[in-house]
């Protein structure tokens, strides 16, 4: 089919298959990932070292991508059901495609991982295991939020190891994040939660359903920000840095919420996980910056 102009306006298959690995890897999530680890790895390293941090955030990204696209592949008939706009139901791509995507994206991440160190390829396997298992197992059952619980507050870790800095206060990532990463898990999974449930999947959103996921959601952000106020007094976090983020952060949780009390609808719900991601970015980094110096 062409338009007036005589020009075929379906995009060339190059082109599709360039736009259908740009979403079978869930793009959003797998940048923001990387610009978490590229600004862990500057705040470990204190220096502009924007080489090796490019490197580790590639790392990073490419883990988070073989986790995204391992999904698409094995949620292709679900997809058929309820997401026609997914790369592998509108033909951008072959589901054995977005397994070898997958596959390599996998092997990067973990390759250029190890070149920073045994430790950090480790962190990387750790986070692909997870993330793996999310996508073969977990997803159906009560413990579906555990992969972000172990993924997220790693990216802090990850950072500071490959930039040679780690100190053992990090791993107080993983307390802290507990609650951020339950609260990202539910915020991305929210928008699909009908289609989902109509399907079968019953993970740990599907089973509270909309309304007290998002209830959830806005609790568990909250509670964290009160947790990361008080690390001043328990850490000795430099509030000067700590609050100003954990500020911001509350303004966009005030936006989110408003906006889904009143709009209540699937727009809203992506808009309150794309709110959510930032949200988290901005408070991992607040907390990071101002620890205490090592």
């Amino acid at each position: 089919m062409s338009d007036r102009t005589g020009r075929d306006p379906r995009p060339s298959p190059l082109l599709r298959k360039a736009r259908g690995v740009a979403f079978v890897i869930h793009l959003f999530p797998a940048v923001m990932n990387g610009v978490a680890g590229f600004v862990f790895y500057l705040i470990g390293a204190r220096a502009w070292d924007i080489g090796p941090a490019l490197l580790l955030a590639l790392s990073i990204f490419l883990v988070s991508a073989a986790v995204g696209s391992m999904n698409d592949f094995l949620d292709v008939e679900l997809d058929r059901t309820f997401r026609p706009d997914k790369p592998l139901v509108r033909g951008d791509l072959a589901p054995q495609e977005a397994f070898l995507v997958s596959a390599v994206a996998a092997v990067g991440g973990v390759l250029i991982s190890l070149l920073f160190g045994l430790e950090v390829m480790l962190v990387a396997l750790l986070v692909l295991a997870v993330g793996l298992a999310y996508d073969l197992w977990l997803k159906d059952t009560l413990f579906s939020w555990a992969p972000y619980g172990v993924g997220i507050p790693a990216l802090p870790v990850w950072g500071f190891l490959a930039a040679g800095a780690f100190t053992p206060v990090l791993l107080v990532s993983f307390p802290l994040g507990v609650l951020i990463a339950l609260a990202l898990y539910l915020a991305n999974t929210i928008p699909d939660i009908e289609g989902d449930t109509a399907f079968g999947i019953r993970g740990l959103a599907h089973r509270l359903g909309v309304g007290r996921s998002l209830a959830a959601t806005w609790v568990c952000f909250a509670v964290t920000m009160v947790l990361l106020a008080l690390t001043p007094v328990f850490l000795g976090n430099d509030p000067r840095l700590l609050l100003p983020g954990v500020g911001l952060a509350a303004v966009l949780l005030a936006v989110t919420i408003g906006d889904c009390l009143v709009n209540h609808s699937g727009a809203a719900f992506r808009r309150g996980w794309y709110i959510s991601a930032l949200l988290a970015g901005i408070l991992g980094v607040a907390w990071v910056v101002s620890l205490p110096a090592h």
